[in-house]
């Protein structure tokens, strides 16, 4: 049965030497339906798939004609990250290992050649549209461009404005925490189970049901106070008592492996008492007052008095960090600011509000609703970024299919007669392309 299914099988481009398969092309088609993006046997992104195969072995072929490289080191790192996001989606190494039937290192060694030709790819990709931008008459001329009937429908979306007040932790709660993890410590120093206490005690809710274990990172990954302790370490080592932004932690060297590693850690956090939180709530009420009664505008005050790093400069306009932009469409809100400015108008705020921060800090803070925006028809008035970055992607694509088209006469592109119905950017089957 398997030898007839291989005997079926067929060419249905050749791009330069190399050669695509129907059965690849099937099998990238059938990864997009299950991830939801394509009815089954969906005809047009089957020939969407095969057209970006073919580009992707011309841009192949040129870098290797370029002599472009790719290290050992960055196909490795490569390779770590895919294998730590598989381990991370299937829920541990050796689960990946019996879902795949065969060992990580044989894994890697199966996918290193594609992930060395794919980071090539990336580098050509680079190379051709990495300095592309767009002027703001461009982003108007090709908003001019699109028919009224296909422009996109944006969602509600809304802008919002946030000023905080972290309360200080008291030193005496800090010398608890670290003479609490000491005696944790000095367990384990003495034989107790690293992973087990980390289970028992940390505070990390990502890692503590794993026994601590962070997985395979880069000290790019992490914090660099905690980088710069745990990529010190020997395997085996455990790090003394670390203070982070994120509280308090001991450190575990589980593996190293080139530039990346894989820890264990135990993460306790000192607490803020509810002296100092209602101390910060109180100051906060009294810059709300002033807000309201006109003394002072939201963006001023946000900017004199808010502790939040990420947003004080900003007005205290909250980042989509998706876009880089500060719009959020109402389901890209998290569920705690959502309860808090579904019943806003634009230009009112919240009270005070305790809530804890990304870090995991507790801290307080008003929420003002800069604006809201109904459901509508894109413009360039309302949604000038988003229409930026589509103007971006159109200029990207174009600068892609003049480069294709640059190389018709250098690299030969045949494609199968079979996919002559596509829709294709490129104008494959015209002579010129048929060399």
């Amino acid at each position: 049965m398997h030898a007839q299914r291989t005997l079926v099988d067929e060419i249905v481009a050749v791009v330069g030497s190399e050669l695509i398969l129907r059965s690849e092309v099937e099998h990238q088609a059938q990864q997009m339906y299950v991830q939801g993006y394509v009815d089954e046997n969906n005809f047009d992104a089957i020939c969407t798939v095969l057209e970006d195969m073919v580009f992707q072995k011309m841009m192949l072929s040129q870098a290797q004609f370029d002599s472009l490289k790719v290290s050992d080191d960055q196909v490795n790192q490569e390779l770590d990250r895919r294998v730590q996001y598989f381990i991370q989606q299937i829920g541990g190494r050796e689960k990946l290992e019996l879902y795949l039937n065969k060992s990580i290192e044989q894994m890697k060694d199966d996918f290193r050649e594609s992930i060395k030709n794919q980071l090539l790819v990336n580098q050509m990709q680079q190379k051709i549209t990495g300095n592309l931008k767009v002027t703001p008459s461009e982003v108007k001329d090709f908003y001019k461009s699109i028919p009224q009937d296909s422009l996109p429908y944006v969602p509600a979306e809304v802008q919002i404005g946030q000023i905080v007040m972290i309360p200080p932790i008291r030193d005496e709660e800090k010398a608890r925490v670290k003479k609490e993890l000491n005696e944790i410590r000095d367990q384990i120093l003495s034989g107790s189970k690293f992973s087990l206490k980390a289970r028992i005690y940390s505070e990390d809710p990502g890692s503590a049901e794993k026994g601590g274990e962070l997985g395979f990172l880069r000290r790019e990954d992490l914090v660099p106070d905690f980088a710069g302790v745990a990529f010190s370490l020997k395997e085996g080592e455990v790090s003394e008592v670390i203070e982070t932004e994120y509280g308090f932690h001991i450190i575990q060297l589980i593996e190293k492996r080139g530039e990346m590693a894989n820890f264990r850690h135990i993460l306790m956090k000192p607490k803020v008492s509810s002296t100092d939180m209602l101390k910060a709530e109180m100051k906060l009420d009294s810059i709300y007052r002033a807000i309201k009664f006109n003394e002072i505008t939201f963006q001023r005050a946000a900017e004199l008095y808010s502790m939040d790093e990420d947003t004080r400069n900003n007005g205290g306009l909250l980042i989509n960090y998706s876009d880089g932009g500060t719009r959020f469409s109402i389901d890209d809100l998290d569920a705690y600011t959502y309860q808090y400015v579904s019943g806003l108008k634009t230009g009112e705020m919240t009270k005070p509000v305790a809530y804890e921060m990304s870090g995991g800090k507790k801290a307080v803070r008003v929420l003002f609703l800069v604006s809201r925006t109904e459901p509508h028809v894109a413009s360039l008035t309302t949604d000038y970024q988003r229409i930026s970055n589509a103007a971006l992607a159109f200029k990207q694509n174009k600068a892609m299919e003049d480069w294709v088209f640059s190389k018709q006469d250098e690299l030969y592109v045949r494609i199968n007669e079979a996919f002559k119905d596509c829709k294709f950017k490129i104008k494959w089957f015209d002579k010129k392309y048929q060399n």
